[in-house]
């Protein structure tokens, strides 16, 4: 029998397996298993690649929308949100260009710190800064790969917070810049109270002065302390300035001025209707002088209207009005420790020192600083230094003694001083410097300047401040030491008339003219201070500087 060989119950045989096929199978298991590690090793590597290359792109991306809000957006699945963030900014970006560009820059610039524009302002910064922020924080969450690991999911997330960063702290100064300069401009603008009821007012638009040709402001230095009544004028002066060519002709009233004429439109003029004069009884030696007018006016302020908020003020506007002959149509009022505090606060200012040759100290020393005089002598020790002859910068305690010291030289050479302190800021008005310091100079002016202009019509002041800084400054002296206890008023209008209506001489130094040239002067010695001191009535402010 053959039987099933190889199987049991007979199925079909078994056929025996080739031994080359055997040698060739196992040659072929022994290559897989040894390339399968190397297999294994580079798809690691690449996926390592593939990682890098996602993160660098995420990171990336992140970056491009600190440039624009959602510009990275544009390069993932939300590319349409990306353009509609960039949309907005465009926008408001252009809407925010048209403004400040209408009307010149100085104007649209300042269109933007009128009431509106300061809320304007505010919102502009606030929203902008948050789609900005938005944009990077979607763009950061998009690109994110949920299977990247824990250390480099968290590398991504500091990255996008230190990009947020980036765009947050800048808004947070400009959001805080705005919230402070429209707290200071409530407190600096105060509303217009006036007698007179045809004071000038700009229009609106980009040519605010086309049917005013000319605008007087009064700059009134406060000069108030612990030892004295309330506010006193401590410097008086009036700039008159032509809206179209913005030339300037500053007049400084002696506070040592009597018999001021008072318009019959003001209250006190029942009191003193033939010029405000020492009044019987009156023991106070200033008493019937300008330096105590504003004085007279608080102790009089029953006469006043009960909704005038300074009857001192509109009193000393008044007396100014009489003696000037110029009807006065805004007051700037600016505390002197406050002017120490400003000009701090913008870097200091430079000047051309020159001492008056005729003074009671030795003229080389320079101005004296502090000082006190009794029955007309000076208290030794009672001067503590001096500001030194020379073009140099000083710093506000200077500045302020620079404008104010006169115990060794006449009330003339102190005016003038004033009146150059005047022409030198203006022309150094750094714009720069101004940002760098803005919370500290906003600070400043909001405890110590009150300004009665309208605030929405800041743009037109910005024009006229900008004509004048390119016009030229002329000076009218109406103090005389004889004649002004009792002045001859007829004469002094028509002295200022006569400054207003002469064209200014083209040729004369403009402040940035007259400080180029005063930089290149020493006024190193007595003999070069006194022959640039003016003697005319009129003259080229910075001609005496």
């Amino acid at each position: 029998m053959t039987g099933n060989v190889g199987g049991v119950g007979g199925g079909r045989p078994v056929p025996e397996r080739d031994p080359d096929e055997t040698i060739i199978a196992s040659r072929r298991e022994l290559a897989r298993r040894q390339s399968a590690p190397r297999q294994t090793a580079r798809s690691r590597h690449e996926r390592r690649m593939a990682r890098a290359r996602d993160v660098r792109r995420a990171l990336g991306l992140t970056a491009l929308s600190v440039l624009l809000p959602g510009l990275g957006l544009l390069w993932t699945k939300r590319r349409m949100i990306g353009l509609a963030m960039i949309g907005v900014a465009l926008v408001g970006a252009i809407s925010f260009a048209i403004i400040v560009s209408s009307g010149g820059l100085i104007h649209g610039a300042a269109q933007l710190l009128t009431r509106k524009g300061l809320i304007l302002l505010l919102v502009f910064t606030i929203c902008g800064g948050l789609l900005w922020i938005a944009g990077i924080v979607l763009t950061a969450l998009t690109t994110t790969n949920r299977r990247w690991p824990e250390q480099t999911r968290w590398l991504h997330r500091i990255f996008a917070t230190l990009m947020c960063l980036i765009v947050a702290a800048p808004t947070a100064y400009a959001t805080r810049d705005v919230i402070i300069t429209r707290n200071a401009f409530d407190q600096i603008f105060t509303k217009r109270y006036t007698t007179n009821t045809d004071a000038v007012t700009p229009a609106d638009g980009s040519n605010p002065w086309k049917d005013i040709p000319r605008v007087n402001i009064l700059l009134f230095g406060s000069d108030a302390g612990a030892d004295r009544y309330l506010q006193r004028p401590d410097s008086l002066i009036v700039a008159s300035v032509n809206t179209v060519t913005g030339d300037t002709v500053l007049v400084s009233v002696p506070r040592n001025m009597g018999h001021a004429p008072i318009p019959a439109s003001d209250p006190l003029h029942k009191i003193y209707p033939n010029g405000f004069v020492k009044l019987p009884g009156q023991t106070d030696p200033a008493a019937g002088l300008m330096e105590s007018i504003w004085q007279a006016g608080n102790e009089h302020k029953k006469l006043f209207p009960k909704n005038d908020p300074s009857p001192g003020l509109t009193a000393t506007r008044d007396a100014v009005t009489g003696i000037t002959g110029l009807k006065i149509d805004y007051t700037a009022t600016v505390d002197l420790s406050g002017f120490q505090q400003l000009v701090n606060a913008m870097g200091g200012v430079w000047v051309n020192v020159k001492p008056d040759p005729n003074s009671l100290t030795d003229p080389k020393k320079g101005i004296p600083i502090g000082g006190r005089i009794i029955n007309g002598q000076i208290q030794p020790g009672s001067i503590v230094g001096y500001i030194k002859p020379g073009y140099q910068k000083l710093n506000g305690f200077q500045a302020l003694w620079y404008s104010r010291s006169r115990v060794a030289s006449s009330d003339d050479q102190r005016m003038r001083r004033q009146r150059c302190m005047i022409n030198d800021l203006i022309s150094q008005v750094n714009p720069f410097q101004m940002v760098q310091k803005f919370p500290s100079i906003m600070q400043v002016a909001a405890k110590n300047i009150r300004i009665d202009i309208d605030q929405d019509k800041l743009p037109a002041f910005a024009t006229l401040a900008n004509k004048m800084k390119n016009g030229n400054m002329r000076t009218v002296d109406i103090s005389d030491p004889v004649s002004n206890s009792n002045p001859d008023f007829t004469k002094i209008h028509a002295l200022i008339k006569k400054a207003i209506t002469e064209k200014h001489n083209k040729k004369a130094p403009t402040p940035d003219k007259g400080k180029t040239k005063t930089k290149k002067a020493t006024a190193s010695s007595s003999s070069s201070s006194s022959s640039s001191t003016t003697t005319s009535a009129i003259s080229d402010t910075a001609n005496s500087c």
